[in-house]
């Protein structure tokens, strides 16, 4: 069962129009539907979507795992030991270092790794037929939430 402590179906949504969201959720409908012309089905049964979604979050994790890599820079800086606790010399360099030490293209790599991430996250909301209309207005009654929870003892 789901969590129930956190619902959410209760907020007010301010529905708003956001031309970049739905322009780049579009972008990824194009992309997914010339892999797949069947990827999106109103009719496809939950089961079905489920398993879609238990191999994005594989997808998710894969890029994540790519990201933590690119963290210590690809090219030019100390490579994934950013995060391998086990590689001393490079752990001790990373302790020290901050996003501002990677090279410009060290730094585009790791954001290019969170752009595909974005690219696995926006396949579950086409999945389900969400706009990136619905993302943004959604996204900012979700944030005025979570706001109002931090200010009250959350």
């Amino acid at each position: 069962m789901a969590n129930t402590n956190n619902e959410c179906s209760d907020l007010i949504i301010e529905q708003e129009f956001s031309s970049h969201f739905d322009e780049i959720v579009n972008m990824q409908a194009a992309l997914q539907h010339r892999i797949d012309s069947k990827f999106y089905n109103p009719n496809e049964n939950l089961a079905s979507i489920g398993r879609f979604f238990l191999a994005n979050k594989h997808a998710l994790e894969d890029e994540l795992g790519e990201t933590l890599d690119a963290l210590g820079g690809i090219h030019d800086g100390i490579g994934n030991g950013a995060w391998k606790w086990w590689k001393r010399s490079n752990q001790m360099e990373a302790e020290y270092m901050t996003i501002k030490d990677l090279s410009y293209r060290d730094l585009l790599e790791l954001k290019f790794e969170i752009v595909d991430q974005f690219h696995f996250f926006m396949n579950q909301m086409i999945k389900i037929g969400m706009t990136g209309s619905e993302l943004y207005s959604m996204y900012k009654s979700k944030n005025a939430e979570n706001f109002n929870r931090q200010d009250n003892g959350y």
